[in-house]
This record gives structure tokens, sequence and C-alpha cells, in this order.
């Protein structure tokens, strides 16, 4: 378990924990490897788990009746995930699944939230987090409704790359990518081809690649 306690280190709300606290954590832990495309819970599933990202990348999804899929957010490596249901006793509003083979370590959430209330900072840590979350969901509300298509495309793109890196696995289909920036596929497609040929990036059916990070960031901040 020395790669779950290095982790916890870490952890915006689990490293909180005293050194005991993150002792007894690991004793509960369940680790689990998931494969690309694997669900952990479905939307509407009661699911009261805590989760912490060893490797690879979770997102959560919404699907409609018709097949259609929404990406609401994605998880990276290091990331904690918590439970809907643990708070307010309701179904989970949406889909986890892996988008692409990752390694979680799993709890049970009443047993982290025993462990939580004895730690008045970690307490504080998950309420700032919990506000982080409605401010990124605030933000996110903000760009569909007053960005310009390119400008989102821009900002979704660059959030899939790691800011110290040039290039990452492409998780999202082109479907994917047009409902998380409320467009069409055929209107995506044009811009990607438009911000290839301009130099700026290149994709692929299996990775983004940027040649100029900063001429994005200036898309993303364009009126």
């Amino acid at each position: 378990m020395s790669e779950l306690i290095a982790l916890l280190e870490n952890a915006k709300v689990l490293g909180k924990f005293t050194y005991l606290q993150k002792q007894r954590l690991t004793s509960l832990a369940i680790r689990r490897v998931l494969k690309r495309d694997e669900a952990l819970y479905w939307e509407g599933d009661l699911w009261l788990n805590v989760i912490l990202i060893a490797s690879g990348k979770l997102r959560s999804v919404i699907h409609s009746l018709d097949g259609r899929s929404y990406v609401v957010s994605t998880w990276e490596e290091g990331e904690e995930f918590w439970s809907h249901t643990i708070f307010d006793g309701e179904p989970m509003p949406s889909t986890l699944e892996a988008a692409q083979e990752s390694v979680i370590y799993q709890w049970d959430g009443e047993d982290v939230l025993r462990i939580l209330f004895e730690n008045s900072e970690s307490v504080r840590a998950l309420l700032q987090r919990q506000v982080k979350l409605i401010r990124k969901r605030r933000e996110t509300i903000s760009d569909l409704a007053f960005q310009p298509v390119t400008s989102r495309l821009a900002k979704l793109i660059l959030e899939q790359v790691p800011a110290l890196e040039n290039s990452a696995q492409r998780d999202l289909t082109l479907d994917q990518i047009a409902s998380m920036v409320a467009s069409s596929p055929e209107v995506v497609c044009r811009t990607l081809y438009h911000l290839q040929r301009e130099g700026f990036l290149q994709v692929t059916r299996a990775s983004i690649t940027l040649h100029d990070r900063a001429a994005l960031e200036r898309l993303v901040g364009a009126e």
C-alpha cells in the first residue's frame, strides 16, 4: 500500500488526515482496475463510496434516451471523487466511467466520513472542494452561454492536455466534444480543421497534440 500512502499525501481532502488516520484509510481501501469505458456506477444508482484515482482518467457522463451522451466533467490521476449519495441519500446524477484504463482506490463512504469528522481541517478542505466544483459548473454554464464555439473548443482542448505537456491521449469522441461545447459534430469538425490548418494543434483518433498553446489561450480569452 506504499503507492496509496504516497497518493494520500497529495490528495486535496484525504491528504489533510493525520498519519494514523491515513493508516486506517489504507487498511480499508479496495484497489480496483477499470477497463476503458467500464462504468463504476450508473446514473440513478445509489452509490455510497469515495475513490482516489491512482492512474488513468474517469469521466462523469449523462446519457440520453436517444443514445447521445454529454461529458459533465473529467477526473484525473490524483483526484478524489466523493459520491453525491453520501451527502443527500439521493441517486447519482450521472454515470462515472473510465475514459482510459484506470487504477482506483475505493472506500465505503460512511467509513471515510467517520474519520473525516474527527479532523476539522479535512472537513474544511471538503467544503472548499465542493464550493470549487460549484464555481466550475457556473463557469461552464457562462462559457456555453456567452463564448463562441471556437473559444469553447479551445478551452476544452487545453483542459485535455496537461499544462507542462504537449500531447495527451484523446478520450472523447467527436459527438462528446460537440455536446461539451454545445455545438454540432459538423461545426466542431470544421473548427478543428481550421485550428489544425492554422498550425495550433493536431488531432487524431488517438491523440491531441498542441503546437501553439499560447494561440489557443488567446482564443479562450477572445470576446
